[in-house]
Formats: structure tokens, C-alpha cells, sequence
């Protein structure tokens, strides 16, 4: 398997299909929604098999000093529950500590709730909608 990480520029071509197929597609998420000006200033993550298939991606945002969010964590339909997600936000989360940020944060659909309890956040506040599905905010210390 292969990690890579870049900014928008170099990773587009790689993330973008798989974020289109799953938010767009899949969940219904409205393009207009889905690509936003935070991905200029991220770190984009995406983890291929030896093809360079893109299995995962996601991407790393600074919220504030020391503060990460981590967000449009993504996984190929037929990829999911073989840990690939799972690589994709620790890879991400090692790229924050190395920065320097002690805290992740990130909003999870409720879908995908335990599976980043399992990684160690853990949820502060009400359910609520972003792009019509209900989340929860959720935090880690690094």
C-alpha cells in the first residue's frame, strides 16, 4: 500500500474522484457543497493499493493554533471495514502531530461514530445536519 500527502495542486487528481463517488453520488451531497476553498490550504491524504488505485482519502485543515480538523474522510464502497479509512486518519493525524497541534477535531456522520470512538475521540455536543446528514463534532488529543 502507498501514503501519500500533498496540497490540492498535486493531489486533486487522485482525491477528487473518490470524494465525487462517495459524497456526491453515493450520499447525495450537492457538488456546490463538496469542493469548497478549504482545499487550497489542506493537506490531502489519499491511500492507494500497488496499482495506484485510490482505496481512501481525506484531508487536514488548521482550525487554529495547536487545533486540527480533519474532514472528507472517504473510502471506496468496496473497500470498506479492511482498515483503509482507519490509515488514512492516523496518516493524518501523525502529519498534525508533526506540526505541532495537540488537538483533532472533525464532525462524523452519525454512521461513522464508533469507528473514530474506536481511534480515541470523542463526541461534545448535539447531533446536527451538514449537508442534509446528521453529524456529531468529535475531538481527539494528540
Amino acid at each position: 500500500m502507498i501514503w501519500l500527502t500533498g496540497h490540492w495542486n498535486e493531489m486533486q487528481a487522485l482525491a477528487a474522484p473518490l470524494r465525487t463517488e462517495v459524497f456526491v453520488r453515493e450520499q447525495g451531497v450537492p457538488q456546490e457543497l463538496e469542493w469548497d476553498h478549504e482545499d487550497i490550504s489542506a493537506v490531502h491524504g489519499v491511500w492507494q493499493d500497488q496499482s495506484g488505485h485510490v482505496l481512501a482519502t481525506g484531508r487536514l485543515l488548521q482550525r487554529a493554533p495547536g487545533v486540527a480538523r480533519i474532514g472528507r474522510m472517504a473510502v471506496q464502497a468496496s473497500m470498506r471495514g479492511r482498515g483503509h479509512g482507519r490509515q488514512v486518519l492516523r496518516g493524518l493525524m501523525a502529519v498534525a502531530r508533526e506540526r505541532g497541534d495537540h488537538q483533532v477535531r472533525l464532525h462524523a456522520q452519525l454512521s461513522a461514530r464508533g469507528f473514530y470512538e474506536r481511534e480515541g475521540f470523542v463526541a461534545q455536543g448535539e447531533v446536527f445536519t451538514e449537508a442534509g446528514i446528521d453529524h456529531v463534532e468529535m475531538v481527539c488529543k494528540l
